[in-house]
Parts: C-alpha cells; structure tokens; sequence
C-alpha cells in the first residue's frame, strides 16, 4: 500500500499557476483537484510535488531535489518549467542546500551554508547576490562557533525574513541582523505580512514587530515597532504556530485554541457571528482574540483547531474533524464558494470536507489542502 498526494485548490487562477490550461479555467469557485495537463515535458509529478511558493501569478513545487516554476513566465502565462539556476548555486542546487521562496517582482535563492541570497529579478531579468555579513555577538568568547545555516526565509513583496538553525532573525533584501536576544526561548518560526513581522520561539511566545497602523501587531494601539516586542496577552498562553496574513495576524495554541487580531475589513478574522447575537457590522481587533466557530444552525462547534492559514484577506482553519471552514475575501473564490453569490464571508462557514486532509496553506488569493490517499 503506498501513500499518494494531491493538492486541492480553490481561488485565483489567473495566470495558469494551477494548470487547467486546456479549459481556460482563471478562477476555481470551489476545492478542485489539481491535475498537470498533459502536454507536460518535464519529469514533473504533482503527486510527489512539494509546494514551496505560491504568489500572485506563478507557483514554485519541488520534486525531489529539483524546483518547478508554474504560472506566468516574462509575461507569458500557463508556463510550466525547470527554475532557472544561477550558476555559482549550482552545486549546491545539487546537494539540495538551497531555499527558494519568491513574491511578486522576483525569486529568492538562498544557499544555507554559505549564506548567500540571491534575487532573480523578473522585470531585468538579471541576478543580483548578496551575503549576511551580520552575526550576533558571542557571549563566552571561548566557546566554539557552531554552523548558522539559514532555515527559512518568508517574502512578501517590501517584507524580507530569514531564520538560522541557531534561532537568529535577519530582516531586508541585504540581510540586518535582528536582536532577539530579550526573546523567551529559542526563535523556532518566523512569519511577514505586507508589513509586519511575527516570530515564534520554542517556549510558545509570540513577539511581533513592525508597521501597526492596522493594529496587526497585537499590542492595543496603532504604534510602529523597531524590535521584535512580545504579544503580552498570549504571555500566559503556549502558542505552537503562527501565521501572518497581509495585515492581520493568527497564533494557534497547544490546546487548540485559535486567536486573532488586526485589520478586518472583508471579515477576515471571523468573529461577525457571535452564537445569535446581534450583528453590529465589521470590527478591526486590537488584541488577539480567541476565536469561536459556529455551524449553520448557530451551535458552537466544539472542536479544536488543527492548521490554520491566511492569504491577503482571508483565513483558513482545519478542524480536528478534517473540516475545512473558511472566512474572508471571496473575490476570486478562495473561500471555496461562488464568488457571484459571496462576496465576502464575515464568520466561518464549513466549506470543505475529507478525511485524508494533512494541511491547508494560503498563497495571496487562494486555499490549498493537500490530502493523502492511500493505494
């Protein structure tokens, strides 16, 4: 019996990032199953497919230690090619020791030992490489200096962030080194919206760090943050993972309990229906928020939250029962229903279903549940 993987995707489909070429299809309105249309040269199997990027108008997959570029190439759409590598990777491209992540205007290739970045620039069609050439200070002179790969990077289009495998944080397009040194454990995540950060560390603490004018930071007011600054009303609170959509913000904790905060202009936090109460239109939060779900009858669901994600203006949840409920933006059906009939969901309506589900991710327009099936 061997397990197989599929991608389920609702949302924008503008620039062919998600196939279905032959039909023309520019938005799914509901989860559909992604199939590579047949015209497919490349030794590219969606089953086996990892998804590392998914941005406005292309996707990055990996297979095995190879990346594969979908969507719209140098302003050709419905492209579906091997990632172009920049020459001095290349070796390292090999021994799979590279990140790759991307936003709109270019994608980011990172060699994590060397520590060097470097930024494919769509519109000049040129490589520009850069070094971190910031490291924190070392305490005890004497003790011996450890490798500081770097682990992670997240992009968003004027939002640059890296994590190294001993917890440092370096913002920008040219690395700065972040101090995270007052931080309550080891920085173990780290996520950006438009424009703000979120890191996490291994003892369940958020601290964020920014521009707070649309209260996506957590801390009350609309006040801009230099340094990371600890979310004081989750202190008490083990958070296991967090996520940053364009300028609200998600924490999940080791209960099972989903807060939010920020802007909440399409509904994108889902807290309008409040179990019958009267509804009061849209309101932003200053503080995270614990967050409740509700069936179509008005009953609260009691299950724990098991994923969470979020694009620009909409976010996703996966239920401990495999159910997907979804709140938000819906202009390109990335809620999983028809954006004709829904403009906008302002609490969380159950939109999908399957018991093989593994995780649900979010690019800018777009839900994504990858599920597992057995053959």
């Amino acid at each position: 019996m061997t397990d197989t993987k599929i991608f389920s995707v609702t949302g924008s489909n503008l620039f062919g990032q998600w196939f279905s070429w032959f039909e023309n299809k520019c938005i799914f309105p509901k989860f559909e199953t992604i199939c590579v249309d047949s015209e497919n040269n490349l030794k590219f199997d969606i089953n086996r497919a990892k998804l590392i990027v998914t941005s406005w108008s292309y996707n990055i997959f990996q297979v095995d230690e190879v990346f594969y570029f979908s969507g719209a190439w140098f302003g050709k759409d419905n492209q579906l090619r091997e990632l172009p590598m920049f020459e001095e990777f290349l070796q390292s491209y090999r021994e799979s020791k590279v990140l790759v992540t991307g936003n709109d205007y270019m994608i980011i290739l990172i060699e994590v030992e060397k520590r060097t970045v470097c930024f494919f620039n769509f519109e000049t069609k040129t490589f520009e490489t850069v070094n971190f050439t910031e490291r924190p200070v070392i305490e005890n002179a004497k003790k011996p200096r450890t490798s500081d790969d770097i682990m992670k990077v997240v992009a968003t289009n004027n939002i640059f962030i890296y994590l190294t495998s001993e917890g440092n944080v370096y913002t920008g397009q040219l690395p700065s080194y972040v101090d995270t040194e007052h931080c309550f454990g080891k920085v173990c995540d780290i996520v950006c919206g438009y424009e703000h950060y979120m890191l996490l560390t291994d003892k369940g603490r958020v601290y964020t760090w920014g521009n707070g004018r649309r209260l996506q930071l957590g801390h009350g007011d609309l006040t801009n943050l230099e340094l990371p600054t600890e979310v004081e009303a989750l202190a008490g609170i083990k958070i296991v993972k967090i996520r940053a959509g364009g300028w609200h913000s998600l924490a999940l904790s080791d209960c099972g309990d989903l807060y939010l905060w920020g802007w909440n202009d399409t509904g994108q936090l889902g807290m309008e229906n409040k179990g019958g109460q009267e509804k009061k239109g849209l309101k932003n939060y200053t503080l995270p928020t614990l967050v409740d779900v509700y069936d179509e009858n008005d009953q609260l669901v009691d299950l724990c939250v098991k994923d969470i994600a979020c694009g620009t203006r909409h976010t996703a949840l996966l239920l401990e029962d495999n159910t997907v409920w979804t709140s938000g933006c819906n202009k390109y059906g990335q809620l999983g229903l028809p954006p004709e009939r829904h403009e906008k969901i302002e609490s969380f309506k159950k939109v999908f279903y399957d018991e093989g589900i593994t995780n649900i991710s979010c690019g800018p327009w777009s839900t994504v549940v990858e599920l597992q099936l057995q053959k």
